[in-house]
C-alpha cells in the first residue's frame, strides 16, 4: 500500500515539475539599461527617459553610431525630454510637452533635434516633417573616455542649463533657459489673497531674482514680523539683506542688529548660532557695529 502511495506521488511530482518551472522568470542583465532623471529645473522639471549603451570595447561615434545618419540618442526606443513647462534651447522656444530627442552626429558638428513622434522605436519611422525644433552644436572632445551614454543637465541653476550629452571622447551641449518669472509673480500675488501669505518665500524670490523693485518684499517681511514675533529674528534678518541690496547700508545695519537682539533669545541653539554668525556677517559687509 505504502509502495503503492509514493508512486502515486511522485507521479504527480513529475506532472507538476514543468509547471513549475514555466513559471520561473528569466531576468538578465540589460546591455543598454533603460533609466529616467528627473530634475527640478524653474518653478517644474526636465526629464529624460532613455537607453544607455555601452563601448564595451567598441567605437561609437563612426562605428556603432554612423556620421550623418539619424540616431536615437540612445538605445532601443526613442530617447524622451519632458519639459514642464515653456522653455528656450539654445535661444529658441519649446513649449511644456514631451518630444523624442534625435540627433545627427557629425565629427565636428551634431544636429540635435525635437520631434513630434515620441512612440517611434528607434529611429527607423522617423519623420522630419514632424519635427518641432532642429538646432546645431558643436562636439567637444573629454579629456577622459565616457563608457556609457549619459545624458544629463549640467551647470544647473534655478532657471539655466546645459543639456549635455556624453559619451566615448564626445561631449555636445546646448544651453536650456527659462523665464520664471511671470510664473512665480503670478502666484505670488494670487497667494497673498489667501489665509497664509507666503511672506519670507515671496521676499527671497525677489531678492534671488534681482527684482527691479524690492518694496513689496519689505513690507511683506515687516507683516511677517508682526505675525510672528518669536521667528522675527528672521525677518528682520532678510530685511537687512534686502535693504543692503538696495544700497541702504545704514537701515540694513539697523535691521541686522535688531536681528541680532531677538535671535539673543532663541531657545534653540542651531538656528541662534547659525543667525548670530549671518547677522555678524552682514554687519561686517555693510560697516555697521555690532
Amino acid at each position: 500500500m505504502k509502495t503503492a502511495f509514493f508512486l502515486a506521488a511522485a507521479a504527480l511530482a513529475a506532472l507538476l515539475a514543468p509547471a513549475a518551472q514555466a513559471q520561473v522568470k528569466l531576468t538578465v542583465p540589460q546591455p543598454s539599461p533603460a533609466t529616467k532623471t528627473r530634475e527640478a529645473f524653474s518653478t517644474s522639471f526636465v526629464e529624460l527617459s532613455y537607453s544607455r549603451p555601452s563601448l564595451r570595447g567598441r567605437t561609437a561615434f563612426g562605428g556603432l553610431v554612423p556620421y550623418g545618419e539619424v540616431w536615437r540618442t540612445g538605445a532601443n526606443t526613442v530617447t524622451k525630454i519632458r519639459f514642464g513647462e515653456e522653455v528656450k534651447l539654445a535661444g529658441q522656444p519649446v513649449k511644456a510637452g514631451t518630444y523624442a530627442l534625435l540627433t545627427i552626429p557629425g565629427k565636428a558638428d551634431w544636429t540635435i533635434i525635437l520631434n513630434r513622434d515620441t512612440a517611434q522605436w528607434g529611429a527607423y519611422a522617423y519623420k522630419q516633417s514632424l519635427d518641432v525644433l532642429r538646432l546645431t552644436a558643436k562636439a567637444t572632445r573629454l579629456a577622459s573616455p565616457q563608457e556609457s551614454l549619459r545624458l544629463s543637465l549640467e551647470n544647473l541653476q534655478p532657471a539655466a542649463a546645459d543639456l549635455t550629452l556624453a559619451w566615448e571622447r564626445t561631449q555636445v551641449s546646448l544651453p536650456l533657459t527659462a523665464n520664471p518669472d511671470p510664473i512665480v509673480l503670478a502666484q505670488i500675488q494670487e497667494a497673498m489673497k489667501g489665509e497664509k501669505k507666503p511672506y519670507i518665500t515671496a521676499a527671497q524670490y525677489y531678492y534671488n531674482s534681482n527684482q527691479p523693485d524690492l518694496t513689496p518684499a519689505l513690507g511683506w517681511l515687516d507683516e511677517f514680523n508682526k505675525a510672528n514675533p518669536n521667528d522675527a529674528y528672521y525677518g528682520y534678518y532678510w530685511k537687512a539683506r534686502l535693504l543692503q541690496k538696495q544700497g541702504k547700508n545704514a537701515e540694513a545695519g539697523a535691521a541686522a542688529r535688531k536681528s541680532l537682539d531677538l535671535v539673543g533669545t532663541d531657545k534653540n541653539e542651531v538656528s541662534k548660532a547659525e543667525y548670530t554668525r549671518l547677522n555678524l556677517q552682514l554687519l561686517a559687509e555693510v560697516g555697521g557695529k555690532k
